[in-house]
């Protein structure tokens, strides 16, 4: 056996093992991997004129629409310090990773998120809050009104992994009061 041909097995054999070790999903692969082949024999036979090999023509991964909006269905009032604003109303859930119940949105997979969140307080009241990623805050919303009901938005786009945890809570103790129908949060996947 000559030593280029040595070589080029030697080439596939090594490709072979690492498309199966990282287990790339391509629907090209085979594909490309005769394309590998067909160039390194064309290398062994030509020694001077070395041919450039063919590009992958793989498909990214489609990625799936994460998004929802809920709504509070009704006023509440004083919340405990830190406590979890559990909007209720559920307008959109598609990928359904917020929980109603828990009022706390789960990440199905790794990406880039923009959420958002309205408070509508009333007159004389406030309604300060926080949005936090497993516990770190990341952003926060200050409402108070004066003499007439006010309402105060925030947005924050964060990197999540899957399985972080992401909610609205109240900043320290100032969760006086908060209009239902008025007040929302939102997400999506970017």
């Amino acid at each position: 056996m000559n030593i280029s041909w040595f070589c080029s097995f030697i080439s596939i054999f090594v490709l072979t093992n690492v498309l199966a070790a990282e287990k790339i999903k391509c629907l090209e692969a085979e594909s490309d991997l005769m394309k590998y082949i067909k160039w390194q024999m064309e290398i062994s036979n030509s020694r001077h004129n070395s041919p450039t090999p063919q590009k992958c023509q793989c498909k990214p991964k489609e990625r799936r629409t994460i998004a929802f909006q809920i709504m509070l269905d009704a006023a509440m009032k004083n919340f405990p310090k830190e406590a979890v604003v559990k909007f209720d109303k559920v307008i959109t859930n598609i990928g359904g990773s917020y929980n109603p119940s828990s009022g706390i949105f789960t990440c199905p997979e790794d990406g880039a998120y923009s959420f958002a969140w309205t408070t509508m307080t009333y007159s004389g009241s406030r309604f300060d809050s926080e949005f936090v990623v497993d516990g770190t805050v990341k952003a926060y919303n200050f409402n108070i009104a004066g003499n007439s009901h006010r309402s105060s938005s925030q947005t924050v786009v964060v990197k999540l992994k899957k399985g972080n945890k992401a909610w609205v809570r109240t900043y320290s103790t100032h969760g006086v009061f908060l209009e239902g129908r008025w007040s929302s949060f939102s997400g999506f996947n970017i």
